[in-house]
């Protein structure tokens, strides 16, 4: 995801609507900017889409991409269509004419998927929807109440949620790896099969003896780890159907996140039954951390890169990000400058954000997973 692109969004998204519907109407032009500046830039018939307001969704409003990052501002975009005749007029039934057909292209484009080359619009976690809103006379009226404007009968749509992300640096701390006596299992209700009740411990990486304990629990030979990957128990000699053991291989390609874990047994006729699931955390494991190449001066400060390497990091398609902290304190927040695979994840601090000399400590977030590790990363 390229966040940081997404502060043209508001942009992004008028160039996307002003092209998908001049595509979806034979190349007519469709232009953005005021309806009293369109006539001169059309030079023949053809629509114009007005922003006219930014709205903040109120749904969406204290909704983090992450837990610990900042929010992102998620906008409502307010849009005025617009439509001209050969000679200019929006009052012909040509221009009526072609207002409809306007109104049936953006109808089309919902829900709005734009292409990968947009990038400030492909971290956008939705699809862009479109909604018409009356545009009665009060409205028109206001927006056409210019010496040099004229009342031209138009239509109104929005466009949301569209995401504009920050740069403010996270609130990740290291994780706590030691506690005191621990709750006790999840109480879940009576139904037919194993009963899964408790994982210990809760959040794990790959290599680590996971225990589930619960309820009839004997002849479960499988762990259904995510829906989709079936592994064998490990079972003790002082298991008593109340619980079974599991264990990750360290070598196990699947990227950090939250699965839903759960005991399987085949039946003869072949399908598998399962027992009622539980969260269990996969956590990524960060081995080590060193610069890319030397560091660059800017100023006082200093830019360049770092590759974090481990385990369980997914690759391209997962959500990764990397904080830097002094004295405790996350200072910058970090997505992947290159594509990441499995097992290591190139970062780049960049000019504009140039960090003091110093030593930080790494904290890595993989699918909302945080490793234990904060390796020091010496910026000098």
């Amino acid at each position: 995801m390229a966040l940081s692109a997404s502060t043209e969004a508001v942009g992004a998204v008028s160039e996307l609507l002003s092209t998908r519907v001049s595509s979806r109407l034979n190349n007519l032009p469709v232009l953005v900017g005021r309806p009293s500046d369109a006539p001169d830039d059309l030079g023949s018939r053809g629509l114009n889409l007005f922003l006219y307001r930014i709205g903040f969704d109120g749904h969406m409003r204290n909704q983090p991409l992450d837990v610990g990052q900042q929010p992102p501002l998620w906008l409502t975009l307010y849009y005025l269509l617009t439509a001209f005749d050969s000679d200019n007029e929006s009052e012909t039934v040509a221009a009526h004419r072609l207002l409809g057909q306007g109104l049936v292209a953006l109808q089309e484009l919902n829900f709005l998927r734009p292409a990968v080359s947009m990038a400030a619009l492909t971290a956008n976690p939705e699809p862009l929807k479109i909604t018409f809103d009356e545009a009665d006379a009060d409205l028109l009226n206001k927006l056409f109440s210019g010496a040099e404007e004229r009342y031209r009968v138009s239509a109104a749509f929005q466009v949301r949620p569209v995401m504009l992300a920050t740069d403010a640096a996270p609130d990740y701390a290291p994780l706590v790896q030691t506690v005191g006596p621990g709750n006790a299992g999840v109480m879940v209700f009576a139904s037919m099969g194993a009963r899964l009740t408790e994982i210990e411990p809760a959040k794990f990486v790959a290599g680590d003896r996971v225990a589930l304990r619960g309820i009839d629990l004997a002849g479960y030979d499988r762990i259904n780890l995510g829906g989709n990957l079936l592994l064998p128990l490990a079972p003790e000699p002082e298991d008593r159907g109340d619980v079974v053991r599991f264990q990750l291989p360290v070598n196990t390609p699947i990227a950090a996140a939250g699965y839903a874990i759960s005991v399987a047994r085949i039946l003869p006729t072949g399908r598998p039954m399962t027992s009622t699931p539980l969260l269990g955390e996969l956590m990524p494991v960060v081995s080590g951390v060193a610069l890319d190449g030397p560091l660059v001066a800017v100023g006082a400060n200093l830019r360049g890169s770092f590759i974090v390497s481990g385990a369980q990091f997914g690759g391209p398609d997962e959500s990764i990000f990397a904080a830097l902290l002094f004295d405790g304190v996350a200072v910058i927040q970090l997505e992947p400058s290159v594509d990441p695979t499995a097992t290591a994840a190139r970062f780049t601090v960049p000019e504009a954000m140039a960090l003091a000399p110093g030593t930080y400590r790494v904290v890595l977030r993989v699918n909302g997973q945080q490793a234990l590790q904060t390796p020091p990363l010496l910026w000098t």
